[in-house]
């Protein structure tokens, strides 16, 4: 490095910075709040009782919002752009921190208690494993956050100190155990949905929704390099660098919320398609069933009548002793197409 070269972080004096990660922050909640109203209204039209992993989403949602609140606090007052730290902003932006990863704990914690409910044997227990590691490392991060750099002493912080740039790789090392547990969590849906005597289309989509998960995960492996090139930095560009990571760390939240209210989300799809297929299609829909033929109608009754379609809405219909006899997919428009099971069927329009 030449002689003179400044060794230690500056703030940018770039004012683009602050602009740059509040309004990326802000949308990035707008967002997710959007998807949790959703999933909300999802439960209270479908079950109308909301469950645990929907109220631990929600607390996890509450502490994200309070983070950007904090961060708009300290941006406003010039930090990264004029100061890196100072008697509000230090305190506001360790507290933010701290809501960031309660954010994380509880929505990822939401999305395990999820899994729960439909998971057994190993199975369970790796997904019990798994978010306790996950919230044992936000509980330690958010703890050890508020640990003083030596040299810089302040008066919210606790000894021992450690050096300056710690955080950052704490940050890194973090962010890599999340998206380790993040893959780990959507790869479990694949492996129970796949066992499941379903259409394959059904699967498929089931298996997707629950492994968006796999968006979480790649976000914080961003976050990982991004901690990392921050820790090397000097000068303003460590303020830039700071800057970016800050971005990725709020978008981390934000995409856990996002994957965990994706699934519920299946339900209002599906309603919405069977809405535009009764408003566009006109007369009723006929299919063989036994020897005779039934309107679409009468078959989702006997269907209901006969315990063979579950209280979830669930497109797929699974006949007695466990061996799928004829599949069919239904809307509130009607029974829409057979498959070829045992005897000739065939596909309606």
């Amino acid at each position: 490095m030449s002689e003179g070269a400044i060794m230690y972080p500056m703030p940018s004096g770039d004012p683009s910075v602050a602009t740059m990660v509040l309004s990326s922050a802000w949308t990035m909640a707008s967002v997710s709040t959007i998807f949790l109203g959703l999933r909300l209204y999802c439960r209270a039209a479908r079950t109308r009782k909301m469950w645990w992993d929907d109220y631990l989403l929600l607390i996890g949602w509450m502490f994200l919002i309070l983070a950007d609140i904090l961060q708009t606090v300290i941006y406003w007052r010039g930090y990264l752009v004029t100061t890196l730290t100072g008697p509000v902003i230090m305190p506001a932006n360790l507290a933010s921190d701290t809501a960031m990863k309660l954010s994380l704990a509880f929505s990822k914690t939401s999305f395990a208690l999820t899994l729960c409910r439909f998971t057994s044997g190993w199975a369970r227990w790796l997904v019990i494993v798994v978010a306790f590691v996950m919230d044992a490392m936000c509980v330690a991060h958010s703890v050890l956050v508020w640990r003083a750099n030596c040299g810089a002493p302040d008066p919210h912080t606790f000894q021992p100190c450690w050096s300056a740039d710690s955080g950052l790789w704490m940050n890194m090392v973090g962010s890599i155990i999340s998206a380790l547990t993040d893959f780990i969590l959507a790869m479990i849906p694949i492996k129970v949905v796949w066992g499941l005597q379903m259409i394959k289309r059904e699967k498929a989509g089931v298996a997707i929704a629950m492994g968006i998960g796999c968006l979480a995960g790649s976000v914080a492996i961003v976050k990982a390099v991004e901690s990392y090139w921050a820790a090397r930095a000097v000068g303003p560009e460590f303020s830039r660098r700071l800057a970016v990571l800050s971005i990725w760390i709020h978008a981390e939240p934000n995409a856990t919320i996002i994957a965990a209210s994706i699934p519920v989300l299946r339900v209002l799809l599906r309603d919405a398609r069977a809405y535009y297929a009764r408003k566009y299609r006109s007369g009723s829909k006929y299919l063989k069933s036994e020897g005779e033929f039934q309107s679409g109608t009468t078959s989702r009754a006997a269907a209901r009548a006969s315990g063979h379609i579950s209280d979830d809405g669930s497109e797929a219909i699974i006949l007695q002793g466990g061996k799928v006899r004829n599949t069919v997919e239904i809307t509130s428009g009607g029974v829409e197409t057979v498959f070829e099971m045992n005897d000739r069927w065939e596909r309606r329009p």
